[in-house]
């Protein structure tokens, strides 16, 4: 996933084959779980950031390039 808006478009298209029944929901738990430590990575780097008083951008939250 490059960054989160991709990441969102990608749950909400899991959501919508969890509502189809397209999709397994042992796939989609494992999906929402590996985005889930996605999402802490970032919050992560974030918070590490901000203690070392470090302007480093974080790739994964720009939402430039969709």
């Amino acid at each position: 996933m490059k960054n989160v808006s991709k990441l969102r478009i990608e749950l909400a298209k899991v959501f919508e084959q969890l509502k189809n029944n397209e999709l397994d929901i042992q796939q989609a738990k494992a999906i929402v779980a590996t985005s889930n430590a996605m999402l802490k990575s970032a919050q992560l780097e974030m918070e590490h950031s901000k203690m070392t008083g470090s302007a480093k951008s974080i790739n994964f939250l720009s939402t430039d390039d969709l």
